[in-house]
């Protein structure tokens, strides 16, 4: 077994070629059954671990090996931190000027980080499941406990447990938001019509501290809320930051505080020309309008861009402007002098266009998604530019997934009069 993937799936070789299973981590020997094949890829099951590695610990989490949440929980955070480490190396290799080394930083906490959580629920007969998928499937493993959840999201799903899964009616998700140090809000979301039985006891949970505030939502229908009115997160600043109804936003407070430090320092955005694309509602535009000359920020999400505007509003940022617009088919007419980008999975395959345009001299990239990242960076490579600065943030610990900023300059010997 030579690598796991970011989603936890483990790289095996094998006689019919390359095989993807869980539960397995790098360097050990197993043996393993192939099943199906999608898209080009052989998926199979870990029969059993022949030769296991000297990494592998004792799980904090009894269900970690069939929930599909936690895939590297039996690995050693060394070892954890090492699979990630060599990911955003493959992705950078050939990128970097000479002397540039990777900077990976470890998280806080390798427990006890995430604030936010989503679940799956069904009803089985008299009874019903809330947890988690299992690893590439539908199935749902309950879990009555998640270690990597925040004491305040911990007691928050013991309260949503009690109170809701005896009268959970159907399928669907509920989804837990820490909102503050004792704010927790609850979407439940159902697919199908239920009873009063069920709205009743949304009414009660948001009773349940740290529980403050419960919406219900109905395919078709109206939503409900109980509780405390709408209300937004707090900045690190202590102002209000909002954020729109199921938006992104990252898991893992400390990491994203140290990510958006990072991104200022990165973008050297004081006096700048800032041009932010895939801006969501705000995570790095607030600290990126603080410091620039003028600042421009692209989202494609109406309900985003609203929210970025209020906290740009709350922060009295008069400096910047918001647009909603898709990224792929952005026509630029200004100039800047960085380009900063946090895209979704898929990347930005329009970077080196959109880089040209701008004219920026320096790009600071942010992405958990290494394939697509290597993908951007290659194409600015061709136009001249070079890696001068990368890091790695354990954004996520137990999983496969890693937060990787990387900064490219463009060349002296490629620069414009």
């Amino acid at each position: 077994m030579r690598d796991v993937t970011d989603v936890g799936d483990s790289v095996v070789e094998t006689e019919a070629g390359i095989v993807m299973v869980s539960g397995g981590f790098p360097g050990e020997s197993v043996r393993v059954r192939t099943e199906e094949q999608r898209a080009g890829v052989i998926r199979g099951s870990l029969l059993a671990v022949l030769t296991p590695s000297a990494d592998r610990i004792e799980s904090a989490c009894a269900i970690a090996a069939r929930c599909g949440g936690c895939p590297l929980m039996g690995l050693s955070p060394d070892a954890q931190r090492g699979v990630k480490r060599a990911r955003v190396e493959r992705a950078l290799q050939g990128l970097c000027a000479p002397g540039v080394e990777l900077c990976f930083e470890p998280a806080h906490a390798s427990l006890a980080y995430r604030r936010r959580a989503r679940l799956a629920f069904r009803k089985l007969g008299q009874g019903g499941v809330l947890g988690y998928h299992a690893h590439g499937s539908k199935q749902i493993v309950d879990a009555a406990q998640c270690p990597i959840l925040t004491p305040v999201l911990e007691a928050a799903l013991s309260h949503v447990r009690r109170t809701l899964l005896p009268v959970l009616e159907g399928a669907g998700e509920i989804e837990l938001d820490e909102l503050g140090a004792e704010h927790v809000a609850v979407a439940l979301r159902c697919e199908s019509a239920v009873s009063s039985t069920l709205y009743a006891a949304a009414e009660q949970l948001s009773a349940a501290r740290p529980i403050t505030r419960v919406t219900l939502s109905v395919a078709g229908g109206a939503t409900a809320r109980y509780g405390e009115p709408e209300s937004a997160r707090l900045g690190d600043d202590g102002l209000p930051f909002s954020a729109p109804a199921h938006g992104f936003s990252q898991v893992n407070a400390q990491v994203n505080a140290r990510l958006q430090a990072l991104v200022l320092e990165l973008a050297e955005a004081s006096a700048a020309r800032v041009l932010e694309l895939y801006a969501g509602h705000g995570n790095f535009t607030c600290g990126l309008a603080a410091q620039a000359a003028q600042l421009t920020a692209v989202e494609g999400e109406a309900a985003a861009v609203e929210a970025c505007r209020a906290n740009l509003r709350a922060r009295e940022r008069v400096n910047a402007r918001v647009m909603v617009a898709d990224v792929r088919t952005l026509p630029l007419r200004e100039h800047y002098d960085v380009v900063v980008l946090d895209p979704p999975r898929g990347g930005c395959a329009e970077l080196s266009r959109l880089v040209a345009q701008s004219r920026a001299a320096r790009v600071v990239y942010i992405s958990c998604h290494m394939t697509t990242l290597s993908r951007d960076l290659r194409a600015l490579q061709q136009a001249g530019f070079v890696v001068d600065r990368a890091h790695a943030l354990d954004m996520f610990p137990q999983t496969g997934h890693v937060e990787a900023v990387v900064r490219m300059r463009k060349a002296a010997s490629s620069r414009e009069d």
